[in-house]
């Protein structure tokens, strides 16, 4: 697939049923044979790259639009079985592994193994610490299993144990990236959001509730009420990279009002291929960025 010489790096946001914006951005990006130095996912982005690094274009847009009316994907029946508002059993067990099954032969192949240098990272959020940890899957096991701890949402979900540790959505700790990007070397971004422009989080008004819920978990409690403040300044921190023209940054418009548990195939459709298309125009523009 095309590489580009210098050290890239593409970066999907989370956003639950939002990320059929990132389908469409990865399905362009397969379809221009493109592919960066470093990937890195949180969330329902962690899950769109596998697809993407798995190089099976459609796959992120089948298993969300085609599934998401069913009563075992999300919503009440699942917090009763699974005591967790997605249905972790179809998602992460029985769509990629019998249903749609996940290509792992090109995942490998593409990342994460002696074969290539190009690194997969997904963010999760350690439930002891509060702390974000970046994870990189070697097996089949570790990508489905990393990919659930990272999509573990707050309140809704209960935390997955990663090698005997407690983790939550990693958009609870670092929802963008960015700075972990340009830490690890990475030069060029291309980062995809799935909130539109002027979006900016307003700060938590239920701090003692947030407290009182996850006093098992403090750490996580204040890393919650904190998540405004952070997700503002990685936005200021995009922007600037973006006027710097370090980065090219995706955006949905605002026209298509998709929210995090949207189960409307249409609405997803209308996204999926807004993104497409923008992942085209933003391929053109990352290829224009200055060395």
């Amino acid at each position: 697939m095309y590489h580009l010489n210098k050290k890239t790096a593409v970066i999907f946001e989370g956003g639950g049923m939002r990320g059929l914006y990132t389908a469409g951005v990865t399905d362009a990006l397969m379809a221009d044979n493109f592919l960066p130095d470093a990937i890195y996912g949180v969330s329902a982005g962690a899950c769109h790259a596998i697809s993407y690094l798995s190089n099976q274009q459609g796959r992120a847009r089948r298993v969300n639009i085609n599934y998401c009316t069913r009563s075992d994907y999300c919503g009440p029946l699942c917090l009763i079985r699974e005591h967790s508002v997605f249905g972790w059993k179809l998602m992460f067990h029985r769509i990629p592994e019998e249903l749609d099954p996940v290509d792992y032969d090109m995942f490998f192949e593409n990342c994460n193994s002696s074969l290539t240098s190009r690194i997969f990272t997904l963010v999760v959020t350690d439930a002891l610490t509060g702390k974000s940890a970046y994870l990189t899957p070697e097996t089949p096991e570790e990508v489905l299993r990393f990919a659930q701890a990272s999509s573990s949402l707050p309140f809704v979900c209960p935390p997955v144990q990663i090698n005997e540790v407690p983790c939550f959505d990693g958009g609870i700790s670092d929802s963008i990236p960015a700075q972990k990007a340009i830490d690890d070397g990475s030069t060029k971004l291309l980062v995809v959001l799935t909130q539109a422009e002027g979006y900016r989080k307003q700060p938590q008004k239920h701090a003692e509730l947030i407290r009182k819920f996850y006093r098992k978990y403090p750490a996580v409690a204040e890393a919650i009420i904190n998540r405004p403040e952070m997700y503002n300044a990685q936005l200021d921190l995009v922007r600037t990279l973006e006027i710097e023209k370090k980065a090219v940054v995706l955006r949905p418009g605002s026209d298509i009002n998709v929210g995090r548990m949207e189960r409307d195939p249409v609405k997803l459709q209308k996204l999926y291929e807004a993104g497409f298309a923008a992942g085209k125009r933003g391929l053109a523009e990352f290829r224009k960025l200055p060395d």
